[in-house]
């Protein structure tokens, strides 16, 4: 049962693609699911004990079941590589949530192929789009062979109200697609195990020296290997100067020189700043491997149990009893 309210949110490449076709293939099999933050659950994780706002789902192009719809132009004759996700909210959320406002606290779980590809993002005062009285309504169109929708997204009951904005990476670096390629979530949580070690495990292929050991890599190793995890050039390219770099310095303004500069400092900061953080989830991976290895080998385990010989209130209350493990 619809509650006549939804969630818009746009979904966007993270850079420009002049083909929305190939944006397109951002889309498939791609899930939006929203959770309700709340003051008893502050905690920012997409899941259970959260309750469910909603979610959307685009499965392939033109299948009449797809909740998030490639924009098109109101002359329906020109596809955007963008989308908007449109997320029905559960008539139970809006009857706790929305009322003396319409505005919902959000965080989000986003899969593409059953992966997560967007760890935990977090809104608050989420502003929702239509009512009761005057449901939203999504004009579907079809545009080169793709239904999509021409919503104006301008703010306004009838052409929209964006909710949040939400960047996804390209598909051609999804975890399981031969591309190395990895950067730390942006909420500060951890990358999923599987994909940092299948991202490791690819870049220490790569050694020539063929002796690194992954259970056993120092601070050092692991920061060369998030460097290059976040540096692939293919997915995170270089800036371009406005011009020609031989024009720039010889008859370029001083303005589009600081400007070119500026954005390279930019880069490369982010790169460095990600690389840090990464090499942390990395050396933790390594050190839980050692770990495993340890445990696996040792003959003896030692494990400590509390014991209550006294209901008297006293150091017997604290005392303990200790047994070995033989392998």
């Amino acid at each position: 049962m619809s509650s006549g309210v939804s969630v818009l949110v746009v979904v966007h490449p993270p850079k420009v693609i002049g083909d929305p076709l190939v944006f397109e293939q951002f889309l498939h099999d791609l899930t939006v699911t929203a959770y309700q933050v709340d003051f008893a659950h502050p905690d920012t994780l997409a899941a259970a004990p959260h309750t469910v706002i909603g979610s959307a789902r685009y499965t392939a192009e033109n299948d009449s079941t797809n909740t998030i719809y490639q924009l098109t132009n109101v002359l329906e004759t020109k596809l955007y590589s963008a989308a908007v996700a449109v997320i029905d909210v559960d008539p139970a959320v809006l009857a706790k949530y929305s009322s003396p406002q319409s505005l919902v606290n959000v965080v989000v779980s986003v899969t593409r192929g059953g992966s997560k590809i967007r760890e935990d993002s977090l809104d608050y005062d989420v502003q929702l789009w239509g009512s009761s009285g005057s449901p939203y309504a999504v004009p579907l169109t079809s545009v080169l062979g793709v239904g999509g929708t021409s919503l104006a997204l301008d703010g306004t009951e009838s052409g929209g109200i964006v909710g949040f904005y939400l960047a996804l990476p390209d598909p051609a670096f999804d975890a399981g697609s031969g591309t190395t390629y990895l950067v730390p979530p942006a909420d500060g949580g951890a990358p999923a195990f599987a994909d940092l070690k299948a991202a490791v495990d690819a870049i220490l292929a790569e050694d020539p020296s063929g002796v690194s050991d992954p259970a056993d890599l120092t601070p050092q190793q692991c920061l060369h290997i998030a460097r290059e995890l976040v540096g692939n050039r293919y997915a995170a390219p270089l800036p371009a100067p406005s011009s020609a770099v031989q024009e720039l310095y010889t008859s370029g303004s001083d303005d589009d020189r600081k400007h070119f500069e500026s954005t390279l400092q930019s880069y490369y900061a982010t790169l460095d700043a990600e690389a840090g953080r990464l090499a942390g989830f990395i050396y933790a991976w390594s050190a839980a491997l050692n770990c495993t290895g340890l445990t696996k080998a040792a003959a003896r385990a030692a494990l400590t149990f509390p014991l209550r010989v006294t209901s008297t209130p006293g150091v017997a209350q604290a005392a303990q009893a200790g047994v070995v493990l033989h392998n």
